[in-house]
């Protein structure tokens, strides 16, 4: 449970602090691990922020059991880069 309480914690952060991008879903498989029914994702996303070229990375997140079906590849998804380490994304 700290370990969903961090992951909390550090989401409401880049939510807050975040530069704004865009990420292209590249991939997507779920985990098998689910969160209040809510599946956890595993997102190969190709991120785009102004100033920046376009790079990869792999990120797991919870997504609402509502909106997975939306997380296809070649979806477009808006996200939040920690300024600090540009591998750490949320999307929101």
């Amino acid at each position: 449970m700290l370990d969903m309480a961090k992951q909390a914690l550090e989401a409401r952060r880049l939510l807050q602090v975040g530069r704004r991008g865009l990420a292209t879903v590249v991939a997507v498989r779920q985990t098998g691990v689910n969160v209040d029914d809510n599946p956890q994702a595993e997102l190969r996303l190709q991120v785009s922020v102004d100033g920046v070229d376009p790079y990869e990375v792999t990120h797991r997140q919870v997504i609402s059991r509502v909106a997975i079906d939306s997380f296809w590849p070649g979806a477009k998804v808006p996200i939040r880069v920690d300024p600090h380490d540009p591998r750490n994304v949320l999307v929101a």
